[in-house]
């Protein structure tokens, strides 16, 4: 069966307080696995072999400059925490049905605008963030969970360092 997934609109909040439309869009972080090259003696070529997950990085575009937004992001000492709810209309042979997205990324801001101001639009303003923490979940299921300060990485809901945080004592 075929069925089609589209993301129609998404609300963000940054440490608890609701930016519903202030943000224009997010960027979620992308999951990269670093690699290291291996060659060896007996084998017929080279591969890759996944090392650890890569530093992750998230972008929040907002249509204006929003003084409650500055007064956070201007604290780098401070973790904080992003949450991002979205809907996905799921269309099959049956119609369509909606089913909630819902992203929380835990990180730095590392980088932001006070915004880029034009005669008659909007004045655009963008803030990176260095992420810790990421977790998605679609439909209510855990797709990725990526804590890097307690060394965890989860893949749909399976414990893929469980051995890992043993062999290192807990």
């Amino acid at each position: 069966m075929i069925s089609i997934n589209r993301v129609t609109n998404a609300r963000v909040w940054i440490d608890g307080t609701d930016f519903i439309a202030r943000a224009e869009e997010v960027d979620l972080p992308k999951v990269k696995y670093k690699t290291t090259e291996l060659k060896a003696l007996g084998l017929v070529g080279e591969t890759e072999l996944h090392t650890i997950v890569d530093k992750m990085e998230a972008r929040i575009k907002f249509n204006s400059v929003y003084p409650d937004f500055i007064a956070y992001a201007s604290d780098p000492t401070k973790v904080h925490t992003v949450i991002v709810r979205a809907t996905v209309q799921v269309y099959d042979q049956h119609g369509v049905t909606v089913k909630p997205l819902r992203a929380e990324i835990k990180g730095y801001f590392k980088e932001f605008d006070t915004g880029k101001l034009k005669k008659g639009d909007n004045a655009e303003a963008e803030a990176s963030m260095a992420v810790i923490y990421y977790k998605l979940e679609v439909d209510d299921k855990e797709i990725y969970e990526i804590d890097v300060f307690n060394n965890i990485l989860k893949v749909n809901g399976e414990d893929k360092l469980s051995e890992y945080r043993q062999a290192l004592g807990g």
